[in-house]
Formats: C-alpha cells, sequence, structure tokens
C-alpha cells in the first residue's frame, strides 16, 4: 500500500458537455468484454403483449479497463450511500443473476475451477449484500 504522502495529487477536473450531449433511460445492460477494454451496451426493456420482452438499444460506451475499475468503486460508492438513506434496494427473483454451473468435463481446469470459485463466491457476497441489517 502506498504512503499516503507518495501518492500524486489529483488535478482540478472542469466538466463540459459536448455539443451532442444526449440523456438516456436505461434499465437494461448488456457487456462485451475484450482483452482491451469492456462495450457497455445500454437499453429500455419494453413487455410485449405476448409475455415476452423486447429491449430496445440505443447506446453503446467502451470504458478501459482501468477505467472499469474504477466506476466499480465509484458505482459501489454511490449504492451504498443511497441506500444508507432510503434503505436496501429489493431485488426481484425474476432478475437475480442465476448460479453458475460446475465447469465439468474437458471444461473443468484449474483456470475454470477457479473463475468458477470467483463467480460463485462473488454471488453469495451480493446476495448477502441484500439481507437487512
Amino acid at each position: 500500500m502506498p504512503d499516503e504522502q507518495t501518492l500524486t495529487p489529483q488535478p482540478q477536473v472542469t466538466l463540459t458537455r459536448h455539443d451532442n450531449f444526449e440523456s438516456w433511460y436505461s434499465n437494461n445492460i448488456q457487456f462485451k468484454p475484450t482483452e482491451w477494454d469492456l462495450k457497455a451496451i445500454f437499453g429500455e426493456m419494453e413487455p410485449q403483449t405476448d409475455g415476452g420482452v423486447t429491449v430496445q438499444q440505443h447506446t453503446a460506451i467502451v470504458l478501459t479497463w482501468l477505467q472499469a475499475k474504477i466506476m466499480h468503486y465509484f458505482l459501489g460508492v454511490q449504492l451504498g450511500i443511497y441506500e444508507l438513506t432510503h434503505g436496501k434496494i429489493p431485488i426481484p427473483q425474476s432478475v437475480m443473476p442465476t448460479e453458475v454451473a460446475p465447469p465439468s468435463g474437458n471444461l473443468d481446469t484449474p483456470d475454470t475451477r477457479q473463475l468458477y470459485e470467483y463467480m460463485k463466491k462473488f454471488r453469495e457476497q451480493f446476495i448477502e449484500s441484500l439481507k437487512t441489517s
């Protein structure tokens, strides 16, 4: 852990908006990872009369993995603040992240086993975070 005295000071940031800036609503997000970056595709789910759902995708944002990691931190902070002031956000069972199946057969390698264990633990921590104190 770096000593606080060795940290580089943050530069002052001025926010401006591009001429084409738009604000969109999203209740659906898909992720497309690559080795270099993470693409987040935002959309809006629209219920259909036949009981199905259509997702109208409207915006894709590509983030470096560094920015995604920093965003993970700030999303966690924002969610924590919201839940401290408004209570836990209930997650309907219908959208709860499903359990990941353990690797089997020729897919059961040390690497896939480690990935499975990570995803399983991450889901368990997520579910634990939903419990009220």
